[in-house]
């Protein structure tokens, strides 16, 4: 944060309050400064009379107080604009470069920071997600350990956030040794669907090409969700939670989820946050990225996600399932809108 100037009329105030007998830190809590502030100022004025700060060297500030206000409130109305962009809307008949445009910043607190992206939200899936919650916020730990929470992620091969930079000379751009080779579409993906409940974590499966209602029958509800629910007697079976993807939701999965006695659970759309498996993919998505050599092709990707999925404990999961409680309060008090998670 910035540091507040102290006015010359405020810093008489603190001398004559100094001079009546008060203290250093009674006289900070009065004023809402910290005690070293005022002792400092007293010090000053005890060898030179004065409480005036002797003239600074360097160059004035080519703004004032009134405008860098202004500048503030086009933050606030503007928050993704680029400081060239700033600039030219804070003061366009005025020679600023941007470098004052981020001193404005930094003296206010503000920096640039990585942008949380998340689904895109109507007033609609506000009210479905807020209902969702409000259903089921007083469920324990014992009524949430019988979900069984699935989805699908898709991992690039390579992966980049886009922000890259290099530390080069100028007119060096196309050197070879400051350009960073690409592939087209990431050099390919792979596509997995995974399962994890509070007690266990059903088999990772790779899912060929795009995910449709009959492939997701064949190679996922039947070999592996079906099989497990059907160790479970019925009166304890869990509940099964997809998301509306149109593969999950056709006709033909309906039918057959029924007719193997599969509980599901409705679902919010646009609600990974409240799928702790979200996190799941997250902890997959760092440990590919950590791994030394990179793996190069996308059967190296494949087996690495397999065995990464094998590497995630049962601690980790409770951690996550555990905190559902959390999760549905967030939803509730963001009144359906976003959270943290």
């Amino acid at each position: 944060m910035a540091r507040r100037r102290l006015s010359e009329a405020i810093r008489w105030q603190i001398i004559g309050m100094h001079a009546t007998g008060a203290s250093f830190k009674a006289i900070g809590r009065q004023l809402g400064y910290h005690y070293t502030v005022i002792s400092r100022l007293v010090r000053k004025h005890r060898q030179t009379g004065a409480v005036k700060d002797r003239p600074q060297s360097g160059r004035p500030r080519v703004t004032s107080e009134r405008e860098d206000r202004a500048f503030l409130r086009i933050i606030r109305r503007e928050p993704f604009s680029t400081s060239t962009v700033l600039k030219r809307a804070w003061l366009p008949n005025r020679h600023l470069s941007t470098r004052t445009v981020r001193n404005r910043l930094k003296a206010a607190g503000m920096a640039a920071r990585r942008v949380i992206k998340r689904p895109r939200l109507t007033d609609d899936h506000k009210r479905r997600r807020l209902a969702w919650c409000l259903a089921r916020q007083r469920w324990n730990l014992r009524t949430w350990r019988r979900i069984h929470w699935s989805d699908e992620s898709r991992f690039l091969l390579h992966v980049t956030d886009g922000r890259l930079r290099v530390w080069r000379h100028r007119n060096t751009a196309y050197t070879p040794r400051n350009i960073r080779q690409t592939v087209p579409f990431g050099g390919g993906s792979v596509l997995v669907w995974g399962c994890i409940s509070h007690d266990c974590k059903l088999d990772l499966v790779t899912v060929r090409g795009n995910l449709t209602g009959d492939q997701y029958m064949r190679h996922v509800l039947e070999p592996v969700v079906v099989t497990h629910f059907d160790n479970h007697p019925l009166a304890t079976r869990p509940v099964y939670m997809d998301d509306n993807a149109r593969p999950h939701r056709s006709r033909a999965v309906v039918d057959y989820l029924q007719n193997n006695a599969v509980t599901t659970l409705p679902w919010p759309a646009m609600s990974p946050d409240l799928n702790p498996l979200e996190h799941v993919w997250d902890i997959l998505g760092r440990r590919i990225q950590a791994l030394q050599p990179p793996v190069q092709t996308l059967r190296e990707l494949e087996a690495a996600l397999h065995r990464e999925w094998l590497q995630v404990t049962r601690e980790q999961i409770r951690r996550l399932t555990g905190g559902m409680r959390r999760r549905v309060d967030a939803v509730i008090r963001a009144r359906g809108g976003f959270t943290r998670y």
